[in-house]
């Protein structure tokens, strides 16, 4: 007899932790660092500008939006939700189509296209801390989906108890 879909959700493991690219990955610290600095110097050195030298170093800042603002990320049987001051998206575990570890977390793909832009539609779960508990979330409910029951877990043990009960 399947769980029902209140039973899963109880049972289901549940993870929620917050990104910031900026922080997170040390890497993206030195490189942004070591860019603001290139190209101030550059631009100064062709303009002999303050000024100008600012603007290219605030339009890059612009331009790096995305490392600045902290993402709110939770993991549970209904899916991935990213929250932040821009809005909220949910991914459903269905819509995953690969997982790959990383030694920061795992990234989540949302195609099977294993070409380099296949990560402008991926998921990077990075927290060091908390890495193996990411690890084995995203397997569980990869595994839950392999087994047919993915993220619409809630949905197909709704569906199995429908069936059952029309049975009767």
């Amino acid at each position: 007899m399947a769980p029902s879909s209140r039973e899963f959700e109880t049972q289901s493991p549940e993870l929620s932790l917050v990104r910031l690219p900026i922080r997170d990955d040390h890497f993206a610290q030195a490189a942004m660092a070591v860019m603001l600095v290139v190209l101030a110097s550059l631009t100064y050195s062709g303009t002999v500008s303050v000024w100008i030298s600012l603007v290219v170093v605030l339009a890059c800042l612009v331009a790096s939006w995305k490392m600045f603002v902290p993402v709110k990320i939770d993991l549970g049987p209904r899916g991935i939700i990213q929250t932040s001051f821009l809005g909220s998206r949910k991914t459903p575990w269905r819509e995953i189509a690969r997982y790959e570890l990383h030694e920061q977390g795992v990234v989540l793909y949302l195609t099977q296209d294993e070409s380099p832009l296949a990560g402008f539609t991926s998921i990077d779960l990075a927290c060091r801390k908390m890495r193996p508990e990411l690890e084995s979330i995203v397997r569980f409910y990869m595994e839950s989906r392999r087994l047919r029951t993915g993220s619409s877990i809630v949905r197909m043990a709704d569906d199995f108890s429908n069936s059952k009960s029309e049975a009767s």
